[in-house]
C-alpha cells in the first residue's frame, strides 16, 4: 500500500508525564511496527499518545510491511453458500502442521438464508465480499463489503444495485479487489457476458471505488474469461495495482464448463486490467504452454509473481512465473512436478509456495480439499480440516480501513 511520506515529528505533550516512553518516537514506532494488530488496538487505547501514533497513516504502513512478512490465508467454510463463514491461518503454522484444528464457530458473513455470498478479493488486509439476492429470472439485488479480520471492523453494504439481465446466466458474476497506487484507494472490478441471445458479443467491465458509491463502466474485453458465468475460484488475481485473468479467444463455450475438445492453444490468453489507468492488455501464455490441457489451466500469484500452471501431457503439473511483469518473453518455469508424486490428475490451484521452495500448498478443484506437497521428499501431506479451499485468499493482518 503506497502511503505519502512526510517528517517524523513528535505527538508529546511538552510537559509529558514521566509515566510516558521515554524511547524517542522512531523507536518507539519500530517496536510497536513488530506487534500483532490485537495488541496494538489494546495499546491504542491506553493514551492519546498512543492512539496518535498508532492511527497514523506512516504507522499503518510500516504495521503492513511488517505483518506481510508472516502471510495468512483466509479459508472458507460451511455446509452451504447460506452458511458462509471465515477463518484466517498462519501459512507457517499450516505448512508446519497440516492438521491444525480451526474455530468450530468463525464469523459468519452472510446477512439472510437467502442470500449468497463469496469471498471475492484480499488486498491489504482488507476482505471483500460479494452478496447477492436469490435469483430471478431478470434481475437480483447485489452489494458489497468490506471486512478487516484483525480489527473485526465490517463495512456497511457498499455499491448495491439492481442487476438486471433477460438471461440468468449473463448476470455480474466475476468481482476482483485491489488497490489503486495512483489515487490511494480501492477498486472493485466486476464482469459479465454481453450477448444478442443467441451469440456471445464481448465481457462488460464496470468499476466501483471505495469511497465514490458509484458503478462506471469501462471499456470492456473482446474475450470471455474462464466459466465467468459462475461464481468460481478464478475471480481473478491482484498484483501490484493491476488485476489478470485468464480468457479465451472467439470461444465462449467455456464460460460455464471447461471443455478442452472444442479449444486450440492459441486461443488462450491473460486478461491485465491496470486499476490506475483502467485500460486492458493482453498477454500471452508461456511459449512452453503448446498442448490444450484436458484439466482446465490457471494462475495465481506465488512469491510476488504472476504464475501460469498447467497439466503437462497427463504425466506433470508444471508452473510459470512471470519474472517481470508484464513481459510475456520473461516467463520461466518455476516447478514440475510428476503425477507419480501428485495424484490425482485434476486441475490443482495453488495458494502457497514456501520461500524456501520446499513446501507447496495446492487445492483441488474437484473436492476443494488441500495438500501439502514436499518437493526436496516428494511427500504428500493432507490437510484434514474441511473448507472450501479453492476460495482461499492471501491475508496479511494490518490496521487498514476503507474510510
Amino acid at each position: 500500500m503506497d502511503l505519502p511520506h512526510r517528517p517524523s515529528q513528535s505527538r508529546r505533550p511538552p510537559n509529558s508525564p514521566s509515566s510516558q516512553p521515554i524511547f524517542p518516537d522512531e523507536i518507539l514506532t519500530e517496536i510497536l511496527s513488530h506487534l500483532p494488530v490485537k495488541s496494538l488496538i489494546q495499546i491504542r487505547s491506553v493514551s492519546k499518545f498512543f492512539n496518535s501514533l498508532i492511527s497514523d497513516p506512516i504507522f499503518i504502513k510500516m504495521q503492513l510491511h511488517r505483518s506481510a512478512e508472516n502471510p495468512h490465508l483466509t479459508l472458507v467454510s460451511g455446509k452451504s453458500v447460506a452458511e458462509f463463514r471465515l477463518v484466517t491461518v498462519p501459512l507457517t503454522q499450516l505448512v508446519e502442521n497440516p492438521l491444525i484444528t480451526f474455530p468450530d464457530n468463525p464469523p459468519s458473513f452472510t446477512s439472510s438464508v437467502m442470500d449468497q455470498c463469496w469471498l471475492v478479493g484480499s488486498c491489504n488486509g482488507l476482505l471483500c465480499f460479494a452478496h447477492y439476492s436469490a435469483l430471478d429470472h431478470s434481475y437480483r439485488d447485489t452489494w458489497l463489503r468490506v471486512y478487516n479480520p484483525a480489527t473485526k471492523i465490517l463495512s456497511k453494504r457498499l455499491g448495491y444495485f439492481q442487476d438486471y439481465c433477460k438471461d440468468c446466466r449473463y448476470f455480474f458474476s466475476r468481482y476482483t479487489f485491489g488497490y489503486d497506487n495512483l489515487t490511494r484507494t480501492y477498486k472493485v472490478v466486476a464482469l459479465r457476458l454481453i450477448g444478442d441471445g443467441t451469440t456471445i458479443l464481448r465481457t462488460e467491465v464496470k468499476v466501483f471505488r471505495l469511497g465514490d458509491n458509484v458503478w462506471r463502466c469501462i471499456e470492456g474485453f473482446d474475450v470471455a474469461p474462464l466459466r465467468l458465468t459462475l461464481p468460481s475460484e478464478n475471480h481473478g488475481v491482484y498484483l501490484n495495482g493491476t488485476l489478470y485473468w485468464l480468457a479465451l479467444h472467439n470461444c465462449f463455450n467455456a464460460v460455464r464448463f471447461y471443455d478442452s475438445s472444442g479449444i486450440t492453444i492459441d486461443q488462450f490468453v491473460i486478461i491485465s486490467l491496470d486499476l490506475s489507468t483502467e485500460t486492458h492488455t493482453q498477454l500471452l501464455p508461456p511459449r512452453g504452454f503448446n498442448e490444450v490441457p484436458h484439466v482446465e489451466p490457471t494462475i495465481c500469484v506465488l512469491l510476488k509473481c504472476l504464475c501460469f500452471c498447467h497439466d503437462f501431457k497427463q504425466t506433470h503439473f508444471v508452473i510459470w512465473k512471470m519474472e517481470e511483469l508484464g513481459v510475456e518473453e520473461s516467463w520461466t518455469q518455476l516447478l514440475k512436478v510428476s503425477y507419480q508424486n501428485l495424484q490425482p490428475i485434476v486441475s490443482w490451484l495453488p495458494l502457497h509456495l514456501s520461500q524456501n521452495s520446499n513446501a507447496l500448498l495446492l487445492a483441488n478443484k474437484q473436492n476443494c480439499q488441500a495438500i501439502i506437497y514436499n518437493l526436496k521428499d516428494n511427500i504428500v501431506e493432507r490437510t484434514t480440516n474441511k473448507g472450501w479451499w479453492i476460495f482461499c485468499k492471501d491475508y496479511v493482518e494490518s490496521l487498514v480501513s476503507i474510510s
